[in-house]
């Protein structure tokens, strides 16, 4: 038999091995009606043969496919590229395949063509890891029923399949933090404004600074990436906002705000607070390392898979709690330098005034 130019084939592993090509099949779909004689003849024939099996082949033929598909966003961030990689992690422990796809636009119908995709694939469990909004989320769901689909970044209450953060644990710990610490005046840089995360962790901001009887000085928006975090931070100071602390909405922007706020010449936390979210492995490496709103990301993945592969898992949501976790970045107002300001306020106020009788005369 010469195989040597050509790919093997069942056929020849059955010649090789002297059974029949049906028992060979069996073999490979883990029947037990063979013996341990004749897998033993089989393996062996297809060891010395170099044989690879069409997984796809055979999914195709029993018409189901043991994989789980992923649908995530191309402008990767941080937490995208965590998400993507833990499910696919505990996905391939579970004995799943993994059909991810990237879409380029964070929109309804980018998400309905990786949809129809998976489903050519013969994909029917799929993990939108995708900024979505409500409406659309539940959209997607209903028109696509044939599909289990969970979402990873939906507002948590939208009535959807979903394993997502409660967006105001962390948010409240984060401005009483601040307050406890003294600080008063508080600047917000927020994610990009109509995506479901950013909006509800700024909904949340805002909530807790009027409970706190804080006041939000400015809000600037960022697109989650270090260099807008630095540009916002850059336009907050040049617009010459009184601030003691900033809130950001991911650990990316705050590494650009601690950047700007240095090359500025503003100590983190002596002279401006910096309080991110997310909680990413590296901001407990930043410089100063970075207080954070921690989100268990291995746990949600971890439900997620649970949640999609397991007959007996109920398909119901789950909103997951925050923690705040204190680190350097974060510290009390310093009370001299608050009075220095104060006196400062109080001179320009007498300059201003003397100026006017000066004018007035």
């Amino acid at each position: 038999m010469d195989t040597k130019n050509r790919k093997v084939t069942m056929k020849d592993v059955a010649e090789k091995a002297g059974v029949s090509y049906q028992t060979v099949s069996r073999v490979l779909n883990n029947s037990c009606n063979v013996s341990s004689a004749t897998k033993d003849k089989i393996e062996n024939a297809i060891a010395e043969l170099k044989y690879v099996p069409n997984l796809l082949a055979q999914q195709l033929a029993k018409k189901e496919v043991n994989a789980l598909g992923i649908i995530s966003t191309a402008l990767l961030s941080q937490a995208s590229v965590d998400v993507a990689s833990l499910v696919r992690k505990y996905a391939l422990e579970k004995g799943y395949s993994i059909a991810i796809n990237l879409i380029g636009k964070n929109d309804y119908e980018s998400v309905e063509a990786s949809i129809l995709e998976l489903k050519s694939q013969l994909v029917s469990k799929v993990v939108i890891n995708v900024p979505m909004d409500s409406q659309d989320a539940i959209n997607l769901t209903q028109n696509n029923p044939d599909m289990q689909i969970l979402f990873v970044d939906v507002d948590p209450y939208c009535p959807v399949f979903n394993v997502t953060f409660n967006p105001a644990d962390g948010t409240l710990f984060s401005v009483s933090h601040l307050r406890e610490l003294g600080h008063k005046k508080i600047a917000l840089l927020a994610g990009p404004e109509g995506v479901s995360s950013a909006d509800s962790r700024l909904k949340c901001w805002r909530e807790g600074i009027k409970i706190n009887n804080l006041e939000e000085v400015c809000l600037e928006r960022g697109d989650w990436t270090a260099q807008s975090g630095y540009i916002a931070t850059v336009k907050m100071l040049r617009d010459h906002h009184d601030f003691t602390a900033i809130l950001v909405g991911n650990d990316q922007m705050a590494l650009g705000a601690i950047s700007a706020l240095t090359q500025n010449h503003k100590n983190v936390p002596d002279d401006i607070s910096v309080i991110g979210y997310d909680d990413y492995v590296d901001s407990a490496y930043y410089l100063p390392p970075l207080t954070s709103v921690h989100l268990d990301r291995d746990l949600q993945c971890r439900l997620a898979v649970e949640k999609l592969t397991n007959p007996d898992e109920p398909k119901v949501s789950s909103v997951l709690p925050t923690t705040l976790i204190v680190r350097k970045s974060s510290g009390k107002v310093r009370e001299s330098k608050q009075d220095l300001k104060t006196l400062a306020n109080k001179l320009r106020e007498v300059a201003s005034a003397l100026e006017q009788s000066e004018n007035a005369e």
